[in-house]
């Protein structure tokens, strides 16, 4: 089959051999695959494994069954298994589980015409949806994950630092979960755009307006910061618009080492956690919304391409500009 593997810094098409699937896997052909800036940044730094195949954001159809699923199912694929019995499993870090394997990270991905899954990783998708409404649940549920580490109520005001597809997904999942005025800030203008589209009551262009700046503009202060741009110093600047007992969700993976005031945070009674992935129900929770209708995800769409065509788009959106989201469409030869 054909697929795009890691060489270097960059991808390339190639022939692989089909996914051989052990007992208790089901192989599904993949209808489409989104590309993650998580893929796009581990690239770019050189993170990733000679012929590594990325892809983890993904649907498409079941076309070797096994367990339940039958030849055609239509499926959205959580890419993160769980034993349910280790420590991480038990506090809902999935995807720190050692006994599962990681589509598109510890095991092959769905840059790729077809991908090897258990089969208790598949969601159904109701009849008579496209397959392709599976690529969207994984950031989503990404996003529904880091809402609720920030514990916010109805009505709360909520910033989201960084309009990337998690920040863009999170806007999405504070809208559902009731919250109050969300600003959304970031620099790429076609980003920009999208969170206004998708719910964003103001949006901030950092490189005109700092986060602070408009804080000390306006007065407004925040419940929670959803921080999911991984900009040097978005930390502190989302601490120092918390109001008191907030809380700061690092969402974007970084390694910066941050300061932390403590005086505020103690005085203050201010919270800072982490958010990566979710677990299975979450992943759920997220096709059920978007099978339903109520997150604007199609709305993020910029570019569909062929699996020939996605190195280059995993390139193009080192600087995205007006790009918010792209598809692969692994199974399409052009568009």
């Amino acid at each position: 089959m054909k697929a795009v593997v890691c060489a270097g810094r960059e991808a390339e098409l190639a022939e692989i051999p089909d996914p051989a699937p052990v007992p208790g896997e089901v192989v599904v052909e993949v209808d489409a695959c989104g590309l993650c800036g998580s893929d796009v940044h581990a690239l770019a730094e050189g993170k990733t494994a000679e012929g590594q195949v990325l892809g983890h954001e993904f649907g498409g159809r079941v076309v070797e069954p096994a367990g339940p699923w039958r030849a055609g199912d239509v499926v959205a694929v959580n890419p993160l298994g769980s034993c349910g019995r280790c420590r991480e499993c038990a506090k809902g870090l999935h995807f720190r589980c050692a006994a599962k394997p990681n589509v598109g990270i510890t095991a092959p991905g769905a840059y790729a015409q077809y991908v090897a899954v258990p089969h208790d990783q598949l969601v159904a998708l109701p009849d008579g949806l496209p397959a392709e409404l599976g690529a969207h649940a994984e950031p989503l549920a990404v996003a529904i994950n880091a809402v609720r580490r920030a514990a916010i109520d109805p009505g709360d005001p909520v910033l989201v630092y960084g309009v990337g597809s998690i920040g863009l997904n999170a806007i999405m999942a504070l809208r559902l979960a009731g919250a109050g005025v969300v600003v959304a800030a970031g620099r790429s203008p076609g980003r920009r755009a999208a969170a206004a589209k998708v719910g964003a009551d103001e949006v901030l262009d950092t490189r005109e307006l700092t986060v602070a700046e408009y804080a000390r503009r306006t007065g407004r202060r925040f419940a929670a910061v959803l921080e999911c741009s991984a900009a040097p110093g978005a930390i502190a600047e989302s601490l120092d618009v918390l109001e008191p007992g907030g809380t700061c969700v690092e969402v974007a993976l970084t390694d910066e080492i941050a300061g932390v005031p403590l005086g505020r945070l103690v005085a203050e009674g201010l919270q800072v956690n982490g958010s990566c992935a979710f677990p299975a129900e979450v992943y759920d929770e997220a096709v059920g919304h978007i099978a339903a209708g109520r997150a604007p995800v199609t709305d993020l769409i910029s570019e569909r391409v062929s699996l020939a065509a996605t190195p280059d788009a995993l390139v193009r959106l080192r600087a995205p500009g007006e790009l918010v989201r792209v598809l692969a469409k692994p199974n399409e030869r052009e568009f």
